[in-house]
């Protein structure tokens, strides 16, 4: 028989962590933290308050991890000057709807798909 994977909880510590790193890696596309509340979907304060060592709530702690992935991803295929301008863009693939608003809602899903049919060379 195998053994269950043990759950470990992360500490508020390490969540603070993460969320830091998330941060720095969105922040290296995304220059102030009002353009990044925008994408959010909150205000540039509580990025602000964020950057300064507050823990996000869980929710949008999911949305910062989903954004950096995102980011990364992005980072992958376009440069990094055009990154802001795709997450905030009218996208085809997302029905003209911005990526931002679908993190916003936490529809990541939808994100990576639109950028999986854009790295393929689907048009929509």
């Amino acid at each position: 028989m195998t053994q269950a994977a043990e759950v470990t909880v992360q500490t508020p510590d390490r969540r603070r962590a993460r969320a830091r790193s998330h941060l720095q890696m969105i922040r290296s596309v995304v220059h102030s933290d009002r353009a990044l509340a925008e994408i959010l979907g909150v205000s540039s304060s509580q990025v602000s308050r964020w950057r300064s060592g507050q823990r996000p709530d869980r929710e949008n702690a999911d949305r910062l991890a989903g954004l950096a992935l995102v980011v990364e991803m992005l980072l992958r295929w376009l440069d990094a000057d055009i990154v802001e301008e795709w997450l905030t863009g009218a996208n085809a693939h997302l029905d003209g709807v911005t990526p931002a608003c679908h993190i916003q809602q936490g529809q990541l899903a939808e994100v990576v798909g639109a950028l999986e049919a854009m790295k393929a060379g689907v048009f929509a």
